[in-house]
């Protein structure tokens, strides 16, 4: 029987797809990269994902998961071809069990949809990508992704509680406490594997009680020591911040030039800080803190949130950054290197440094409260020497994180962006047993191969 209908014989609901014209349109996520897949399946069983998995490992061909495309380091692409599995009509939210605070749902859903949901039953789920309002849970659990929110609630990892996944023979394994039947616990080294190891098909998510009461600041400071001093001694106190965003000049700059945003003369950096609680006197006691906080540290002007239409404001001047980026160059380096959040202001003027050095500018803001920054390396790509000099910037900024005692990616993931420069953060041995991981998960390498590292068929 041909490929094609093998395929076509095992799907139910989903359909599969070989126009030019889809192939082409799933041959890249919001990276460079590309590769044009063979056959486009768009799945929407569990069953259909098995029985697609047990065809490719007996024609030994490669399979890309894919949600919505929205990754950053070039997981969602099928370089090698093959198999593209696009999981984006599989997206069912299959309950929310309000007593046990658990979601049960199909990796095609995006984000915000399950946010939105869980406030419905007062819930709330905490990981909130930057790209929540489009990106899928299953690319979520993929890149074990974080957001704004996870200076105090954490990552994606921290609120899952089981999952089911097809291997790469076919066969349907479910794990961790929220099922009856645990058949692998050790298969939770898949989340953040990047679709490396087997594909996700449900995830049981942990939801907390919605806090009901927050405030939101934005400070504004003359230099940038100033608002890191700040950042550190807020991330030392007991105010706990849910959300604390780090703004530097030149991203200030950068939303100036395309934006109608105010901002006090002389302000080089600026937080936005955000605290929650399910009390209000608890809240109230936190402010308190954090208002003594800033008076002591000689915040020179900050603002409170009376309403919800100025807290917006405030985040509109933190989503502003990114999309004025866009507008200054025709090429950007999307960088997210983490460091301890002591560390943040030797990294910042490393990167100037760096941007001196090879004349780029680089745009810098992210999570300060837990030191995950965004460092963007603006250049054109038609330019072979500023091409250059953007990947050896890169390198430069990735070798510095590390030696800080941070991490080259703290939520966009490897993938293919990032593979050339893993022994800058992991050893040969450490290599070679993630490799021995991915073996015994996926012996033919069908399953997203030469994604964080290559690796030989057979």
């Amino acid at each position: 029987m041909h490929l094609l209908d093998e395929i076509e014989s095992v799907m139910k609901e989903g359909f599969i797809d070989i126009s030019p014209e889809t192939r082409y349109v799933f041959k890249a996520d919001t990276t460079k990269f590309s590769g044009i897949p063979e056959i486009v399946v768009n799945v929407k069983l569990e069953s259909e994902v098995s029985s697609v998995l047990a065809i490719a490992s007996k024609h030994n061909i490669s399979v890309t998961a894919r949600g919505t495309g929205t990754g950053m380091s070039g997981g969602a692409v099928p370089i090698k071809g093959g198999i593209l599995l696009n999981f984006e009509n599989m997206n069912r939210i299959k309950s929310i069990d309000r007593k046990k605070k658990l979601a049960f749902v199909e990796p095609g859903v995006v984000t915000d949809r399950l946010r939105a949901e869980a406030s419905e039953y007062g819930l709330f789920y905490p990981p909130d990508p930057s790209s929540s309002a489009v990106s899928s849970l299953g690319g979520n659990f993929a890149e074990n992704a974080g957001g704004l929110h996870c200076v105090k609630y954490g990552v994606t990892s921290r609120y899952v509680k089981g999952f089911k996944f097809v291997d790469s023979t076919g066969d349907i394994i479910s794990c961790g406490s929220a099922y009856e039947k645990t058949y692998f616990p050790g298969s939770f080294v898949m989340i953040g594997s990047e679709g490396t190891l087997g594909i996700v098909t449900e995830i049981a998510l942990e939801l907390i009680d919605k806090p009901p009461v927050h405030d939101t600041y934005i400070t504004y400071h003359n230099d940038l020591m100033s608002a890191v001093s700040t950042s550190i001694r807020i991330s030392n106190s007991p105010v706990m911040p849910s959300v604390m965003e780090l703004i530097d000049k030149e991203a200030l700059l950068a939303a100036r030039e395309y934006s109608d945003i105010f901002l006090p003369e002389n302000t080089e950096a600026v937080l936005i800080i955000k605290t929650d609680s399910q009390y209000l006197p608890d809240l109230i006691e936190r402010s308190l803190i954090l208002e003594k906080i800033l008076s002591s540290m000689k915040v020179p002007e900050w603002n409170r949130a009376e309403n919800t239409a100025e807290e917006e404001s405030f985040w509109d001047l933190r989503k502003a950054v990114s999309s004025s980026i866009k507008r200054i160059a025709p090429d950007k380096m999307n960088e997210d290197v983490t460091v301890p959040v002591t560390s943040l202001f030797e990294l910042i003027e490393y990167t100037r440094s760096v941007s001196e050095k090879y004349g780029l500018r680089i745009v810098v803001y992210g999570h300060s409260g837990d030191g995950n920054l965004h460092v963007n390396i603006l250049y054109d790509r038609k330019n072979d020497t500023e091409l250059n000099n953007a990947r050896l910037a890169s390198e430069d900024i990735f070798k510095k994180s590390v030696v800080l005692g941070g991490n080259i990616t703290g939520e966009h993931g490897i993938g293919l962006s990032k593979k050339s420069f893993l022994s800058i953060q992991l050893s040969k041995n450490e290599i070679s047993f993630m490799k021995k991981i991915k073996k015994a998960f996926d012996p033919d390498n069908i399953l997203n191969p030469d994604k964080i590292f290559n690796m030989s068929k057979g």
